[in-house]
């Protein structure tokens, strides 16, 4: 691979000096904002970019394919080489786009894993529905209910603290003479809290007999389902095209927002139209605003930068023909009130915004908690969890969602645009937390 690093003043004369110089199948690295000369801080600002060139993908099969007209060179969509080791910041994430992918000037036919059409589900059993209702109302009364019987004195507890073990493991150690021991055990093994295994493993004890705790399919399959009636899903009804959809998506820094608004935006134009709009209130980081820019000019999306609240009325009035208008966000700290409060006046009720908050699973499970109540101010509609390819045990989507009245709407594992994306299905999502292929059912 031949790497080399470009100075120019800006995106677009930059993608041609890389085009003229490593050819169309370049790679772009990375970019970012730098000072030139030897003045330091006071030397001029230029735009430096990373490239490389490398054997392009094979392209696929282009049988009765329509013919396409070819876009400019300045339009060509440019991928980064999966062997860089070093992570980008979110600054600096790069478009992951290939011809084999996504075409530019065309829109796709449907690629493979790019995304997902859910159908809706079944009509949900009232009286299991009741049931499962019981079951969330028991989790979220049940971390009381531990913490006073970890208070009480007794044998067992001092010979547990004489043995060096503490909260979680003395409940631990109470239940292993229980029936649901190897059950309770399982769950904890992939990230669900002590009070929410608890729960689920007493369930499992009064529905299946001893028989069925002990066959590996059964156990799995009630587990599944379980896991299934107690998360809350609703992705956007985009089969609907009566009405314009409108999306905002809100949340903490670093839980890639606009990387996530783009894959939304990309499958959105593989699977329906090109009839969307991008706008972004993100003007905090510069780097920002030019990485969407970025996206749009592959996707030929138009890209509107407001400032006030009333620059965003004028937006979205102006992008009234379009199906689709998505909206980036800067990311806002969960303790910063007013930040969240100037947000609320951008994102007020009377424009009819669907704001989905972005959460990153490889958070603490304390964290997202506080997350979603500081940002509940907004009127949260939906949640979305990012980075699941990066975290060990997914457990912790359940258990953020055990306590948060907010559907999840999409799940992101993986920086690709678009496939890294799905809408959220409530079996696909307890697979996630529960991999058999994983577990300690042989334990």
């Amino acid at each position: 691979m031949q790497v080399k690093i470009f100075e120019t003043t800006d995106m677009a004369s930059g993608l041609k000096l890389v085009k003229k110089e490593l050819g169309p199948d370049a790679l772009i690295l990375s970019t970012r904002t730098v000072r030139s000369g030897k003045l330091g801080l006071l030397g001029r600002q230029v735009l430096e970019i990373t490239a490389a060139v490398d054997t392009p993908w094979p392209r696929p099969s282009e049988k009765n394919a329509p013919v396409q007209p070819q876009p400019p060179p300045e339009h060509q969509a440019y991928t980064r080489n999966s062997g860089v080791s070093s992570a980008p910041s979110e600054e600096e994430q790069v478009i992951q786009t290939s011809e084999s992918h996504f075409k530019i000037g065309a829109r796709p036919e449907r690629p493979p894993q790019a995304f997902v059409q859910i159908s809706p589900p079944a009509e949900e059993n009232p009286h299991i529905r009741k049931e499962f209702d019981e079951l969330k109302s028991m989790v979220r009364n049940l971390a009381g209910e531990i913490a006073r019987l970890d208070q009480r004195p007794g044998a067992n507890n001092n010979q547990a603290r004489n043995a060096g073990l503490t909260g979680n493991a003395i409940l631990h150690q109470r239940l292993q003479s229980s029936g649901h021991s190897r059950v309770l055990d399982l769950l904890l093994f992939h990230g669900i809290n002590m009070e929410t295994a608890q729960t689920i493993a007493g369930f499992a004890k009064d529905s299946l007999n001893e028989t069925d705790l002990l066959d590996e399919q059964k156990l799995y399959g009630f587990l599944l389902t379980t896991i299934s009636d107690i998360l809350e899903v609703r992705p956007p009804s985009f089969a609907c095209r009566d009405q314009q959809h409108r999306i905002a998506l809100v949340g903490p820094t670093g839980v890639g927002k606009t990387t996530t608004l783009a894959k939304i935006a990309a499958g959105y134009l593989s699977n329906f139209s090109d009839s969307i709009a991008l706008i972004t209130i993100d003007t905090y980081r510069i780097a920002a605003v030019e990485q969407l820019k970025v996206y749009g000019e592959i996707m030929h999306l138009p890209v509107d930068i407001v400032l006030t609240p009333t620059q965003l009325e004028q937006a979205i009035a102006r992008h009234q023909d379009k199906e689709l208008i998505l909206i980036d966000t800067a990311g806002r700290s969960p303790r910063d009130t007013l930040s969240i409060d100037e947000l609320s006046t951008f994102l007020h009720p009377g424009l009819a915004i669907a704001k989905h908050l972005v959460l990153s699973a490889t958070n603490r499970e304390d964290e997202l908690t506080e997350t979603i109540a500081r940002f509940s101010r907004l009127g949260i509609d939906n949640t979305i969890f990012t980075k699941v390819d990066e975290c060990i045990n997914l457990g912790i989507i359940l258990n953020t969602q055990i306590h948060n009245t907010s559907p999840i709407s999409y799940i992101t594992n993986g920086q690709r645009v678009p496939e890294d994306l799905f809408e959220a299905d409530k079996k696909k999502i307890a697979e996630l937390i529960m991999p058999q292929s994983e577990g300690r059912f042989h334990d």
